[in-house]
């Protein structure tokens, strides 16, 4: 993300400001830069992508085994989230909620990051929270699970997709 993208969705006061983003870290994670930069000043948040469930990711993601692609960017995060003390810092990653044992598989901390994990893929993608315990393990308290397929697939009337965020929200509270 440039100065001018990450100035437009993350500068205080524009027009399009976010809470938080979601950038491609497939430039270098150094490209980044302007971004993560504006994020921290502005106390605003970014979601780089680190592991995601999609079939073709594993083919970039797992290059390099213990030393793969994903653990190099969640390294990086872990040392952008180093200028927060005893908080979650600015940087999280997206980190599919079915991955599996691929985080232990590739040697991924995730607790280390010390920032929020965007876990999409409850539901409709086929993992429970349940999963997410077991998957995340130490880094669970950091999970934000999220399952848009499913519960748009209850609509399109609201009382149905409140039931449906209503159930998800049950069974992530009694996992």
């Amino acid at each position: 993300m440039g100065r001018a993208s990450g100035s437009a969705w993350l500068r205080a006061g524009s027009a399009l400001a976010a809470d938080s983003v979601t950038l491609s870290p497939y430039l270098g994670f150094e490209s980044l830069r302007p971004a993560l930069d504006l994020a921290a000043v502005t106390g605003r948040g970014v979601f780089v992508l680190a592991l995601t469930s999609n079939p073709e990711g594993a083919s970039v993601q797992h290059v390099g085994g213990a030393d793969s692609v994903a653990r190099r960017i969640t390294e990086a995060a872990a040392v952008e989230n180093q200028r927060y003390d005893g908080s979650l810092g600015s940087v999280g990653l997206v980190v599919g909620a079915t991955v599996g044992s691929a985080l232990s598989a590739l040697d991924i901390d995730l607790a280390a990051v010390r920032g929020p994990i965007l876990a999409p893929g409850l539901g409709a993608q086929g993992a429970t929270a349940a999963d997410l315990r077991r998957t995340f393990g130490a880094a669970y308290p950091q999970v934000l699970g999220t399952s848009s397929r499913d519960i748009l697939g209850a609509g399109p009337q609201l009382q149905s997709l409140r039931d449906a965020a209503r159930r998800t929200l049950d069974e992530l509270l009694a996992a």
